[in-house]
């Protein structure tokens, strides 16, 4: 409002000064007029970014102006600084809230994985996939033989066969219940016995989260990324953990030679994206191609939504990853408004269950299957203590069990120890993160996270995904999964994440609060309750989705609330999320999406109520499946 005012004063200190003369006339630029106003609703501004209840001020109308929040305030006041090109939006009563800020989501993977299953041949440039079944050891391991001699027995040398085994027991859902991990994590299938089967055919076997390849295809990957998988994700004998292939090799083997295919690919998803809600987000970039596309939509101004990305080539297949962070320094906060460094991207250190690293007592065959990536002595603990010496702030994309983040501030402390100079006051500055909450903080691990300035993104979704091995490792775990209202009340940030999904041709979605609403309820998608004395309440949920990751992304200056100077990012939307009942709260979803003062999407319900066209995508709402899916 100052600004405003300030802008009139100089008009009239011109004006004024050109008495003399028989005629002034004042440029429009310099009288500000709104490009835009939206009046008549309910803004709430989410401008009170404390813990409490109260989501802050809440106005009738808001003026935009040259990509940003001009001035707040009724409606009369607003419609009063109309010029001549003003554009005037009635909300109709409509609640108007800041745009969404999700600081763990995969758009540009996710979309083109589904863009992919839409248009098979460019897998199929590379290779074949196929999915094998089976209940036993047996059937699994025939299967496997009968898809690689008689079904690639025709392929030409060098193709890939991406074969996929069962990941969720049909008997027990749950993302790593399949037969498929158990078999290829107990190395069922030998390196020797894949290279009998395909000599010449680079494999990869997958049950999400392990995987198996054969020495054919360790040297596509040396081929490509310049040498092996290293010992942290594949050992001597092909067995790991490796991204799933749509996430790198097919990015770095296909896209490579079609660059702007990829392009077009990752606009129309965060486009897409944008329709559910999300007008910037942050996430680890998994193949290298995808650094280029993006610099391309950047130059370009084609980026719809805003995207802070995490940098994790140091350790994507590269054996020595101290050696490159050492050499890279604080890229953090680097960039444009519309894409910007996160800081150092550890992709995962762990996996999903059941390879995960955790403290919690099991049966030892459970055990056994655990992974930890970041487990001290490891060239990737050497990393990660490499960058944060180089001054490098800590995004953990992937965090599943308390005791890798155990080792993550063992290795933070480590490096206060070396440098006086990375004190406490500095560590809490750089905003170390990690993601999930799928089976931690632990209780007395809070305290520890609270005193570093530790930043966690938890996700309803895990309320399911966890909740099937609760049934071994003990219903007592339960208060680790996703323990938000203790979080908050230790100091911690604390942020939510929704890991969506949308269709390439049905356009369809799950509305953003969908799992965010089992943070309220605790009641998970197997229709129990998981630790309940964790629930919390809307506001809390809305502050976890709008104005505290804008810290997270590191912008919290430029969006996360509606005031006067930020970036115009907001959301009308169908209900009223504040006074609705609770249990609404799962079907809320934008009729119009606006980032940088641009309408990206305006739903065509919306659009007939104020006599205007629809803009962008019109997505179908659903409820997706109950079993939370493997994120990552």
């Amino acid at each position: 409002m100052r600004k405003f005012l300030f802008l009139i004063a100089i008009s009239c200190f011109i004006a004024s000064a050109g008495m003399s003369q028989d005629l002034v006339t004042v440029p429009r630029a310099i009288a500000a007029y709104p490009d835009m106003i939206l009046y008549n609703g309910k803004i709430v501004t989410m401008d009170d970014t404390s813990t409490g209840l109260s989501p802050g001020s809440i106005v009738e109308a808001i003026a935009l102006r040259d990509k940003k929040i001009q001035a707040l305030g009724t409606n009369t006041e607003m419609l009063s600084y109309a010029g001549p090109q003003t554009q005037k939006m009635d909300l109709k009563g409509r609640t108007v809230i800041p745009g969404i800020v999700d600081p763990h989501t995969h758009i540009h993977n996710n979309y083109m994985s589904a863009w992919l299953q839409e248009n098979p041949q460019a897998i199929e440039s590379m290779g074949r996939t196929f999915s094998v079944g089976g209940s036993t050891v047996e059937e699994l391991k025939l299967g496997i033989e009968l898809v690689l001699k008689e079904r690639m027995g025709d392929a030409p040398e060098g193709q890939w066969a991406f074969i996929n085994l069962p990941t969720n027991d049909p008997d027990n859902p749950g993302s790593g219940t399949g037969i498929g991990v158990k078999f290829l994590q107990q190395k069922e299938l030998t390196l020797q016995e894949l290279d009998l089967l395909a000599p010449n055919h680079p494999v990869f076997v997958r049950s999400h989260p392990a995987s198996i390849v054969n020495t054919a295809a360790k040297k596509e990957f040396q081929k490509i990324y310049g040498q092996m998988p290293s010992l942290e994700t594949v050992d001597e004998q092909g067995f790991g953990e490796l991204t799933d292939y749509n996430r790198s090799l097919v990015v770095d083997g296909y896209f490579r030679l079609h660059p702007e295919e990829l392009a077009a690919v990752v606009e129309e998803g965060l486009l897409k994206y944008s329709a559910v809600g999300v007008t910037s987000y942050v996430s680890h970039i998994m193949g290298l191609q995808f650094l280029n596309v993006f610099q391309t939509l950047v130059r370009e101004d084609r980026m719809p939504i805003r995207f802070g990305f995490t940098h994790y080539f140091g350790f994507q297949s590269n054996e020595d990853p101290s050696a490159f962070y050492m050499r890279l320094g604080d890229m953090a906060g680097l960039g444009t408004d519309y894409f910007w460094s996160a800081g150092v991207g550890l992709g995962n250190i762990d996996s999903g269950p059941p390879m995960i690293c955790s403290s919690m007592e099991g049966p030892p065959e459970l055990k056994a299957r655990e992974w930890c990536r970041n487990a001290p002595g490891s060239a990737f603990a050497k990393g990660v203590l490499s960058a944060i010496l180089a001054r490098g702030r800590i995004a953990t994309g992937h965090a599943y069990g308390d005791k890798g983040v155990d080792y993550l501030m063992d290795t933070v402390e480590e490096a206060m120890k070396i440098d006086p100079t990375i004190t406490l006051e500095y560590v809490r500055s750089r905003r170390f993160s990690s993601d999930h909450c799928g089976f931690y903080p632990r209780p007395d691990q809070m305290p520890r996270l609270a005193k570093l300035g530790w930043w966690i993104s938890c996700g309803g979704n895990v309320l399911s995904r966890s909740y099937p091995w609760l049934k071994q490792y003990g219903m007592q775990y339960a208060k680790w999964i996703s323990p938000v209202k203790s979080l908050i009340e230790h100091g911690i940030n604390v942020v939510y994440e929704m890991e969506a999904g949308v269709g390439v041709k049905e356009n369809t979605s799950e509305p953003y609060w969908a799992q965010g609403y089992m943070l309220i309820s605790r009641k998970n998608g197997y229709g129990a309750m998981v630790s309940p004395e964790e629930a919390i309440d809307r506001v809390t949920l809305m502050k976890m989705s709008t104005s505290w990751p804008s810290g997270y992304a590191l912008r919290e200056k430029d969006f996360g609330t509606l005031e006067a100077g930020k970036l115009g990012d907001l959301l009308v939307l169908n209900k009223d999320y504040f006074t609705i009942p609770e249990n609404e709260i799962p079907t809320v979803f934008p009729v119009m999406t606006m980032v940088g003062g641009k309408i990206l999407v305006l739903r065509s319900e919306y659009a007939s109520e104020i006599g205007v066209s629809p803009i962008g995508p019109q997505l179908i709402f659903r409820q997706r499946n109950r079993y939370a899916s493997p994120g990552g």
